[in-house]
């Protein structure tokens, strides 16, 4: 055959090959339920298998029970161990759940607990862990069906029990572990010192305290633990007797660390410690932070522990609670020297002041920002921010809006041109970077017509590693700020920064040095 015939057959062979070839070859599959059917029809959400990417305090188990099927997508959560896809939560049957003004869906939490344990015996308790190292505790046996592990939009999970402290609403939850007994250290703490005649006083909630020794074990635990923990750290007795600590963040206060070296040696109690976990530590006496007796105060009573509780909440309060610490520490001397120093300016703030001829209005609120969602807040009367303006000079313009006893009030843009004040202090959260925030206040319409920004007198209430509004013991630095912005030609004399290094130095024993390295490089006091 010619090469001129041979093309056309080889052609013919080639497309009857290929047809006998597509002929043989196995059948498509027809369908891939087995891989890509919802989870949501299983009874269960079985654990995954693949462990999380998150960083978190436990790690997860490398290997998954022989039953758990394939997840899809990465692991967002561990629970007792079992790391959990969004899908693997999504499989379970949602629970919506609300209280006051939050609501969450997701799978019930102990029904997520039950099927993380697969038929194993669940722990008394938990501690639910946040994405910054916060942990809450959580008895297992005060959850109930409106207990859930809620779902948000963005994929990060938030816990909402209803019948358990705020406390223990964890948001960006990143593990839920079994939770163990904190031992006591050997070592912590001094033995008690027996007294002749038996210590009384009258604490911040108004309760006579009589004490027959003085307490070489204390524990601070909970409503802001960084506030009793900076008061009881002005005293070496104070570092010495201290033995356990609440912590409302990743650690207890993360000021203290630079303070004393002995203070990350603390064991530490998730929030909302039970008094069994508070007992293991074993005190002598225990001080919370509290203007009336607290449900964890009475269980402290029935089982015979000892303790007291601090105030703070206005100059006065922290005198009176200055004084009370001093006298369980057996360390009066030191607790006048501290007063001392403390009334000697607020002597100089009240002079200047008193020169005024008039006060300004002034608003002061905090700002927070939680992803596009912005709070704006403003204080209860009684609270110390609401003293600092006072004392400073200034005259608060918010009061007729705010809680009368305690709390944050919400408000907004229309009620703050409303009142339209003079000067708009903003104290920013610490998460936040306080430049950007001033920027972006002062670039929107809305508050650039207040009189205040038109003015240049908007300011971010200044800060180092914690804020200066708060009823710890920085609210002396606040207050002079304050004034000094308030009536600046009344106070033009006062060197601000050689003020807080002598703070520092006074009550922390923190040499120029160390104030260089740690706190000068977060210290904000001019950011407008």
């Amino acid at each position: 055959m010619s090469p001129r015939h041979l093309r056309p057959a080889l052609l013919i062979f080639l497309l009857l090959s290929l047809v006998l070839l597509a002929a043989c070859s196995p059948a498509a599959p027809q369908s891939v339920a087995v891989e890509t059917a919802p989870a949501a029809e299983a009874p269960t959400a079985p654990p995954p298998t693949t462990a999380p990417t998150v960083a978190a305090p436990a790690a997860a188990p490398t290997e998954a029970p022989a039953e758990a099927p394939e997840a899809s997508g990465e692991p967002i959560v561990t629970v007792l161990e079992m790391p959990y896809t969004l899908a693997d939560l999504q499989a379970m049957e949602q629970v919506e759940s609300t209280a006051g003004d939050r609501t969450a869906t997701g799978p019930g939490l102990l029904a997520l607990l039950e099927a993380a344990a697969g038929g194993a015996a669940l722990p008394e308790s938990v501690q639910v862990v946040a994405s910054d190292g916060y942990a809450a505790s959580v008895a297992l046996a005060e959850l109930d069906d409106t207990a859930v592990l809620g779902l948000n939009d963005d994929g990060s999970l938030e816990t909402l029990i209803p019948t358990l402290p705020k406390k223990t609403w964890v948001r960006d939850v990143v593990e839920i572990v079994a939770e163990e007994l904190v031992e006591a250290v050997e070592g912590q703490g001094t033995e008690s010192i027996p007294l002749d005649t038996p210590l009384e006083f009258v604490d911040g909630a108004g309760r006579t305290v009589t004490l027959e020794a003085l307490p070489g074990r204390i524990m601070v635990v909970g409503t802001g633990p960084h506030m009793t923990l900076h008061i009881l750290y002005m005293f070496e007795e104070g570092r010495a007797r201290l033995v356990g600590s609440e912590s409302r963040a990743s650690t207890p206060s993360e000021f203290l660390q630079l303070v004393d070296d002995r203070f990350s040696q603390i064991p530490v109690l998730a929030a909302n410690p039970n008094v069994e976990q508070i007992a293991a530590l074993q005190p002598d006496l225990v001080i919370m932070k509290g203007m009336t007796e607290s449900e964890l105060g009475e269980t402290l009573n029935q089982a015979g522990i000892a303790h007291m509780y601090v105030n703070l909440e206005s100059t006065d309060a922290f005198f009176s609670d200055l004084a009370n610490i001093g006298a369980l520490l057996g360390a009066e001397e030191r607790a006048q020297e501290i007063a001392d120093w403390y009334q000697q300016h607020l002597d100089a703030l009240d002079k200047a002041v008193a020169q005024a001829a008039s006060k300004p209005s002034v608003l002061m609120l905090s700002y927070s920002a939680r992803g596009a969602e912005v709070a704006v807040k403003v204080p209860a009367e009684p609270w110390m921010q609401t003293a600092e303006v006072r004392r400073a000079g200034g005259e608060p313009v918010w009061l007729d809006s705010a809680a009368e006893s305690s709390g944050w009030t919400v408000t907004n843009l229309e009620q703050i041109a409303q009142w339209n004040p003079d000067q708009i202090y903003v104290i920013i959260n610490w998460d936040l970077d306080m430049q950007e925030v001033m920027d972006g206040l002062k670039a929107d319409p809305g508050w650039a017509a207040l009189k205040a920004v038109q003015n240049g007198q908007l300011y971010a209430f200044p800060q180092d590693i914690f804020g200066w509004d708060q009823p710890e013991p920085r609210w002396i630095l606040g207050m002079q700020w304050l004034g000094q912005h308030i009536h600046p030609d009344l106070m033009a004399d006062l060197d601000m920064e050689a003020t807080v290094r002598d703070w520092f130095a006074s009550m922390y024993g923190m040499d120029q040095a160390a104030f260089d390295e740690r706190i000068l490089p977060r210290l904000r006091m001019d950011i407008d």
